[in-house]
C-alpha cells in the first residue's frame, strides 16, 4: 500500500483517548451521584462528549487562511457528509428511535451519534487516502472532499438505521449472552454494538472495492483528483450503506433473518465487479454510480416481498 494511503496514525488519537477517559470518569461519577445514568453510560456519555468535541476542534477551518477558503468546494464537500449524517440521524431519533428516549437519553444517543460521524465517518476516512487538511482545506481537491463526505455520510446512515426501531434487550436470541456487556441494565448498548457491527462491514468492503479495482484508484483520486474515480466510490459507499443500514435496524427479528439483510450488499458489489474499469488505463463507465444506489434500493424493497414469499420472517 503506497504513502498515499496512511494518513492516520496513532498518535494523533492519543490526545483523544486521555480526554476521553477523563470525561468518562468524570461524567460516570456526576451521573452516578445524580442517579440519572449507571456509572457505565455516564462513561459512554463522557466519552462521546469527549469524542464530539475533538471531533468539531480538528476539523474547525477558523485556523485557515482566507485563501484557503475562496472557491473551496472540496470544504462544502467534506461538511455536506457531515450535515447530511446529523439530519438523518437527528429524523431517525426523533421519529423511528425507541419512544422511552427522552431528556439525558435523547442528549446521550445524539452525542452518539456525533461522535460516530466525526470519528468512524470523517477522520476515518482518512485512511482511504484523502487528507482532510492537506487535501481538502488546503489543496482544495474536489474529488478528496467527495470520497471524505461519502464515507462520512455513509457512516451517519448505519448509525441512523442502528438507533431506528424500539427493540428490547430481552428480544434478542441468546440474550443471556449479551447481559455480559456495558450498559445492558439500560439497553442503551444495542445502538453502538450494532452499529460497530455495520461499519466494520462498511469498512472492509470498502478495502476491498479499492483491491479489486484495476486502476490505481488512492493515486488518480488524491494525486490526479480524478472526480470519476471519487464519485463512484462515493456512489458504492453510500449503496452499502443503505443496505447495512438495512439489515441493522431496531426492528429486529432474530439472527437469521438479519443475515438476509446483510446479504443485500452482494448486489452492489456484483455490479462493481461488472461495471469496474477494465485495465490499468480504464475510465469509469457512464451512470456506473447510479446502478450500485438503485442495485441497493432494488434489494431492500425486494427482500421483504422474497421473505414472505418462502414463509422467512424479515
Amino acid at each position: 500500500m503506497s504513502n498515499v494511503t496512511r494518513s492516520v496514525h496513532f498518535r494523533d488519537f492519543a490526545p483523544l483517548v486521555i480526554m476521553a477517559l477523563i470525561f468518562g470518569i468524570m461524567s460516570s461519577i456526576m451521573f452516578y451521584e445524580a442517579d440519572i445514568f449507571w456509572p457505565d453510560t455516564g462513561f459512554f456519555f463522557g466519552m462521546s462528549l469527549a469524542i464530539s468535541l475533538w471531533g468539531l476542534w480538528r476539523s474547525r477551518v477558523g485556523r485557515l487562511h482566507h485563501l484557503y477558503l475562496r472557491n473551496n468546494a472540496a470544504i462544502g464537500a467534506a461538511r455536506l457528509g457531515v450535515i447530511g449524517s446529523i439530519i438523518w440521524c437527528g429524523y431517525v431519533l426523533l421519529n423511528h428511535a425507541d419512544p422511552t428516549i427522552t431528556g439525558a437519553w435523547m442528549v446521550l444517543y445524539a452525542l452518539m451519534a456525533l461522535a460516530a460521524i466525526k470519528l468512524f465517518g470523517q477522520f476515518a476516512a482518512e485512511y482511504f487516502g484523502p487528507r482532510l487538511r492537506v487535501d481538502i482545506y488546503e489543496r482544495k481537491n474536489l474529488a478528496a472532499g467527495t470520497v471524505v463526505g461519502a464515507f462520512t455520510f455513509a457512516t451517519g446512515l448505519i448509525f441512523g438505521g442502528a438507533m431506528w426501531g424500539d427493540m428490547e434487550p430481552d428480544s434478542l436470541e441468546y440474550g443471556w449472552l449479551f447481559k455480559l456487556l456495558p450498559g445492558y441494565e439500560d439497553g442503551w448498548w444495542i445502538t453502538p454494538w450494532f452499529f460497530l457491527l455495520g461499519w466494520a462491514i462498511l469498512f472492509f468492503t470498502m478495502r476491498f472495492w479499492f483491491k479489486r479495482e484495476h486502476i490505481n484508484a488512492r493515486e488518480r483520486i488524491v494525486r490526479e483528483r480524478n472526480q470519476a474515480d471519487a464519485n463512484a466510490f462515493a456512489c458504492f459507499c453510500i449503496a452499502c450503506a443503505i443496505t447495512i443500514a438495512y439489515a441493522v435496524q431496531g426492528d429486529y427479528t432474530g439472527f437469521f433473518e438479519s443475515l438476509a439483510g446483510f446479504s443485500i450488499i452482494a448486489l452492489p458489489i456484483l455490479a462493481h465487479e461488472i461495471m469496474r474499469p477494465a485495465n490499468p488505463r480504464g475510465q469509469r463507465q457512464r451512470g456506473e454510480g447510479w446502478i450500485y444506489i438503485a442495485m441497493a434500493l432494488v434489494g431492500i424493497i425486494t427482500i421483504p416481498w422474497v421473505g414472505r414469499l418462502f414463509g422467512l420472517a424479515l
